[in-house]
């Protein structure tokens, strides 16, 4: 059975679009048998667990082991079931409820996103302050006391039956406690604890372990690797500094881009284990429609652009936008919080472009028109003078999106003529999209997968993207050569080939990849490993 070991924190919510958890699919749809092997404290895991839609895949969670917890499942605790002291006020908040007594402030309870009590914190007169986690299964998983510097002094960790099982006080050792609170045996650091468990759960088994990349369990891993194959994956474009025991001890380093192996050997001197890249997403066959619409649809992603750039960059495509009224952006951003601030640009650039000053009445004019108009009132267009109609239309057929799915990256992608992504490292997961739906693409960076002037085309300047924008939208020869040069790469980055590829690694290890070149490769990545 192959062990895959995620790197997550017990806040993440959205992990359905990692990399690891994509592989974690991929081995589940084709019956691929799969652990996940949990290192971190994860009080919320059954939460997370079905949001990402993994409740059928096997797991092991080290601290359920140490905590002597024995049900995967079990009910979260409500307000209504904390023991408070007597005279307890509640204040509501959002997602916080006030502890007063006596008209002063004592306490608050935090809820976890999906309803129940996830955090307590109390504080005393002298301003120690106590805080106890709880687990989804209706247990009180950690108390952790804090002096009124905020420095720690103790963490104690308990059973579902409230007794504790092992305590850390500021020195970081670990004592395992009997059920009687006395200590059973010390430990130099909570690592430590961690490997020895871990290593006795994978005793007597050969199992590939897939290892997300995460400095918080590089001692643990490199312990692990002493009597385990080990894949360390990198999930992210940038290429860290590992300890040399660590990059010693694993068995091959999987990086998202060809050019991550020159980074990651640049910033690893000695650098002796074999390094790979291999794409985190898989391609699927599924080819727009642009050409058929009657409009033009550019995608933007911003892609921590600065704003100075994203001015740049939006002149440049909103003044594409201005010249036929068929033409459409669809700007895709990092955060919530942008999507207000990109907006904001993209309105400011068009108004600029049109030249009418920002203060002016015009421009309050189609303010209020938007605001009209997202409040689903009428807008008499047959009133508006024609300079004004014009420029509501324009304002009018921009859109900022955030937080996109799968169905909702096809959908979008599927009917864009084109894919701009300027950022220093490009969203991996946007651009094999993209070459799912056959268009081509304009970066800065390369990666791999966008060849240039092949499938898309590298451009070395910000400023040069209007006749990049021109090539692929000023006529269909180009972008129909982009079309057959983006299919060849379909089959390539396919999810076949990248089972084939990962079904090699776990079979074969390491004379894998000298028997034949694996599978699932960036293009032009024939070898795609680097070897002393």
């Amino acid at each position: 059975m192959t062990v895959i070991i995620p790197a997550w924190s017990r806040d993440a919510l959205r992990l359905a679009d990692t990399p690891v958890v994509k592989l974690a699919r991929l081995f589940i749809d084709n019956q691929v048998p799969v652990e996940l092997l949990l290192l971190q404290p994860l009080p919320w895991l059954r939460y997370q667990l079905q949001t990402n839609q993994l409740t059928s895949l096997s797991w092991w969670n080290v601290f359920d082991d140490l905590q002597q917890v024995h049900q995967a499942t079990g009910l979260p605790l409500g307000l209504e079931d904390l023991a408070l002291p007597r005279g307890t006020q509640f204040v509501y908040l959002s997602d916080t409820v006030l502890l007063q007594r006596a008209g002063q402030l004592y306490g608050e309870v935090h809820f976890h996103p999906a309803g129940f009590v996830s955090w307590v914190e109390m504080t005393d007169e002298t301003g120690q302050r106590t805080v106890k986690v709880y687990d989804d299964r209706g247990f009180c998983s950690t108390l952790t006391v804090y002096n009124h510097r905020g420095q720690r002094l103790e963490t104690r960790w308990f059973a579902p039956d409230t007794h504790p099982v092992m305590r850390r006080l500021t020195d970081n050792q670990i004592q395992l406690l009997a059920a009687d609170g006395t200590t059973q045996r010390v430990y130099k650091s909570l690592d430590a604890l961690i490997a020895e468990r871990t290593q006795a759960h994978l005793a007597q088994r050969s199992d590939l372990l897939i290892s997300d990349a995460n400095p918080g369990t590089a001692t643990i891993l490199t312990q692990l690797a002493q009597h385990h194959r080990i894949a360390y994956l990198l999930s992210t474009q940038m290429a860290p500094t590992l300890p040399e025991d660590l990059l010693g001890a694993v068995e091959r380093v999987i990086v998202p881009t060809t050019q991550m192996i020159t980074k990651f050997k640049d910033v690893n001197a000695n650098l002796g284990t074999p390094v790979e890249a291999v794409s985190p997403y898989a391609t699927t066959f599924a080819l727009g429609n642009s050409t058929e619409l009657p409009e033009t649809t550019v995608v933007w992603a911003v892609n921590h652009l600065t704003t100075t750039a994203q001015t740049v960059v939006a002149h440049q495509i909103l003044a594409w936008l201005a010249k036929d009224e068929h033409h459409y952006l669809t700007t895709i951003v990092t955060s919530q919080a942008a999507i207000k601030k990109t907006t904001t640009l993209l309105r400011q650039q068009i108004l600029s472009l049109a030249g009418i000053p920002l203060e002016s009445p015009t421009a309050q004019l189609l303010q209020g028109l938007l605001i009209q108009l997202q409040q689903k009132q009428a807008v008499d267009r047959d009133q508006l003078p024609p300079e004004v109609l014009k420029v509501l239309d324009q304002l009018l057929r921009i859109q900022v999106l955030y937080r996109l799915n799968d169905q909702q990256r096809q959908r979008i992608l599927g009917a864009a003529r084109v894919l701009v992504d300027l950022g220093a490292m490009p969203d991996l997961q946007l651009q094999i999209a993209a070459i799912s739906a056959g268009i081509p693409q304009i970066n800065t960076t390369t990666t791999g997968y966008v060849r240039n002037h092949q499938n898309g085309l590298i451009i070395t300047q910000l400023r040069k993207l209007t006749p990049a924008l021109d090539y692929y939208l000023g006529t269909l020869a180009h972008w129909n050569e982009s079309l057959v040069a983006t299919i060849s790469s379909l089959e390539n980055l396919a999810e076949p080939k990248l089972l084939a590829y990962w079904k090699e690694v776990i079979i074969h290890g390491e004379q894998s990849s000298n028997a034949r070149g694996p599978v699932g490769r960036p293009a032009g990545d024939s070898a795609g490993a680097t070897h002393p």
